[in-house]
């Protein structure tokens, strides 16, 4: 099989100087929707925009780098290579990113558009860049997002294996085909079944019981750069966070998902330790309409309940 490089390096680099995401070479494992179609925030309201804020300031969309999934109303669940730099050999700071959700569009804001930046930002302790195991990461919002927000909601968490053949919806931003320039700039979204371990090993030879993986054997539907660290959801629930896969939608090589059942205590367990008493309501876009007197009681609330 063709030799596999890592190309974090390529998405880190390329994203943070704000240049559109680049070239790949066939066969290279990619931080990566292809073969989808373009749909509204509202059919996965759980969807967010991982951005680089620096970037993202220079032209609104450029700073986009991976994609994440609200799964609290103050966590978001992402991929941990979206967070780190190889070449450095270090993590990001939380100050870095801006989170954006609300919004079915990346380069255009509407009165329903939320953005926060980060209070904290939690990557998983044996995170391994050169194998992209354990490769998970959360990020804890400095404010609350609205309990019933129309074009936000959280996706519970799946505590258990998927069977296989099972078809599951992956969504993002991200190139639309293998060798593309430019990320899409509307949201799409594609479906792809459940793929049995015994036949992503003959592909990619080790995959853990911590991965899952999700495509077609003809190729053809799959996350690409830049989908990295979004969604999966399988029966309503959120199953994967995209992680790598050889090229995007090639024939025999279905896309890996780091595999949440996994690490669903590990989640709970950092989740109970954050305290959501504590923030600054510093969202940068809270939509039309805002009010901090009438979404105090709200607070209120969250404070009281913030599972996830």
């Amino acid at each position: 099989m063709t030799k596999i490089w890592v190309a974090i390096t390529l998405l880190l680099g390329v994203l943070a100087s704000g240049e559109n995401l680049g070239n790949n070479t066939s066969g290279s494992i990619e931080p990566k929707i292809v073969g989808g179609s373009s749909t509204a925030i509202e059919q996965v309201p759980y969807q967010v925009s991982v951005r680089l804020t620096a970037n993202d300031k220079k032209s609104y969309g450029s700073g986009h780098l991976c994609g994440g999934v609200v799964i609290s109303q103050r966590l978001v669940a992402t991929a941990a290579h979206c967070c780190y730099l190889t070449e450095k050999k270090q993590y990001r700071s939380a100050g870095e990113f801006v989170l954006v959700m609300g919004s079915t569009y990346l380069k255009s804001a509407t009165n329903l558009t939320l953005e926060y930046y980060l209070q904290q930002l939690i990557v998983h302790e044996n995170y391994n860049s050169d194998s992209l195991t354990n490769d998970i990461a959360l990020m804890f919002i400095n404010g609350y997002i609205p309990w019933n927000w129309p074009t936000v909601k959280a996706l519970a968490l799946n505590s258990q294996l998927v069977a296989t053949s099972t078809y599951c919806v992956i969504s993002g931003w991200g190139l639309l085909q293998q060798n593309g320039i430019v990320s899409s700039n509307t949201l799409q979204s594609a479906t792809v079944p459940i793929v049995a371990y015994a036949t992503c090993r003959i592909s990619y030879n080790t995959v853990p019981i911590s991965q899952v993986c999700a495509g077609y054997s003809t190729g053809g539907v799959d996350a690409c750069q830049g989908d990295s660290g979004g969604p999966m959801s399988c029966n309503g629930m959120l199953t994967g966070i995209v992680s790598y896969g050889a090229g995007c939608a090639a024939a025999g090589y279905p896309g890996v998902y780091t595999n949440v059942s996994y690490y669903h205590d590990w989640i709970v367990q950092k989740n109970s330790s954050l305290n959501y008493t504590l923030y600054q309501n510093d969202g940068v876009r809270l939509g039309s309409g805002w009010s901090f007197l009438g979404f105090l009681p709200l607070l209120l609330a969250f404070v009281l309940d913030h599972r996830i």
